[in-house]
C-alpha cells in the first residue's frame, strides 16, 4: 500500500485544477508602487498594478529560483516586513549568440495591518511556501559543501571569483559550506584523503584542472575509496583555461 501524499500549504494541481497563493505587496523603496504577486507550484508571477492598460507582467520559473527569505527591515518602527526571491534567469549574452545566467532579486515589502509580527509571518509563509515548491521541483536543497579554492589559480584571481560571485549565491540558498583556501601543492589531495566525508554532501572545486586532480587523487588513496569515489563533485571554472569544465559542461547539455 503507498503512503498517503504529503499534505501541502495550498492547493496544488489535483484533477488539472492548479492552485494559486496571491497577495498585493508594495515595492520596498516606494509605498506608492503596489504589486500583485502570484506563487504556483512552477512559477512567481509579479505584475504591477495600475491604472494604464496592458501592464507589464514577469514570470520567473522556480527552477531559475536559488532562495528566498523573509526578515524585518533595519527601522525598528517599520511595521512592514520584507519578502525576498533571488533568481538566475538565462540572458542572451550582448553581441553574442550565447546565452547567460543573470542575477535577479526580487523584494516586497509586506504591510497587511499594523502589527510587525502578523506581517512577518505572512513573509515567512510566502518564504516557506516558496521553498516547498523548490522540494516538489526536485530542486535538492540545502546541501553541505566542502569548497577548496587555490588562490593561485587564475593569475591569482580565483579566491576573489569566490568572494565576488559564489559566496553571495551560497548565502542567498542557504547552502552551509566550509571553505578550504589550498596553501601548496597536494594540500587538497592529504585533506580529502583523511577527511570524515560524512561531514559534507558534496566537494566543489574552484581552480583550475589540477585541483580537481588532487582531490581525485585523495578520494582514492583513501581505504574506503569505493564509497568515497561516490560523493558528488562540482568544478568552478577558476583557472586560466578552464578546458575540463568546458568539456564536462559541454557533454552534461
Amino acid at each position: 500500500r503507498s503512503p498517503p501524499a504529503p499534505s501541502l500549504p495550498f492547493p496544488f494541481p489535483r484533477n488539472g485544477f492548479v492552485g494559486v497563493l496571491y497577495g498585493e505587496f508594495t515595492d520596498m523603496l516606494n509605498d506608492r508602487v503596489r504589486y500583485s504577486v502570484s506563487l504556483t507550484e512552477s512559477a512567481l508571477t509579479i505584475q504591477r498594478i495600475s491604472s494604464s492598460p496592458g501592464r507589464t507582467k514577469v514570470v520567473f520559473n522556480l527552477t531559475d529560483c536559488v532562495g528566498c527569505r523573509a526578515y524585518r527591515g533595519p527601522d525598528s518602527a517599520d511595521v512592514g516586513a520584507y519578502f525576498t526571491a533571488y533568481f538566475y534567469p538565462f540572458k542572451r549574452r550582448w553581441m553574442s549568440a550565447g546565452v547567460t545566467r543573470h542575477r535577479v532579486e526580487q523584494c516586497f515589502r509586506v504591510a497587511l495591518v499594523q502589527d510587525p509580527l502578523a506581517n512577518l509571518q505572512e513573509a515567512e509563509r510566502w518564504a516557506h511556501l516558496s521553498f516547498t515548491c523548490l522540494l516538489l521541483l526536485n530542486v535538492r536543497r540545502p546541501c553541505r559543501i566542502m569548497m577548496l579554492v587555490n588562490p593561485q589559480s587564475g593569475r591569482g584571481q580565483a579566491l576573489q571569483l569566490f568572494t565576488g560571485h559564489i559566496q553571495g549565491m551560497l548565502t542567498e540558498a542557504s547552502v552551509p559550506y566550509t571553505l578550504v583556501i589550498t596553501e601548496h601543492q597536494n594540500h587538497a589531495r592529504e585533506l580529502v584523503r583523511k577527511a570524515d566525508l560524512s561531514q559534507w554532501d558534496a566537494l566543489v572545486i574552484m581552480s583550475g584542472d589540477g585541483l580537481l586532480f588532487e582531490v581525485i587523487n585523495g578520494l582514492m588513496d583513501r581505504e574506503d575509496w569505493q564509497e568515497a569515489i561516490q560523493i558528488p563533485l562540482g568544478i568552478l571554472p577558476g583557472g586560466s583555461g578552464n578546458a575540463l569544465a568546458a568539456s564536462v559542461h559541454h557533454y552534461s547539455q
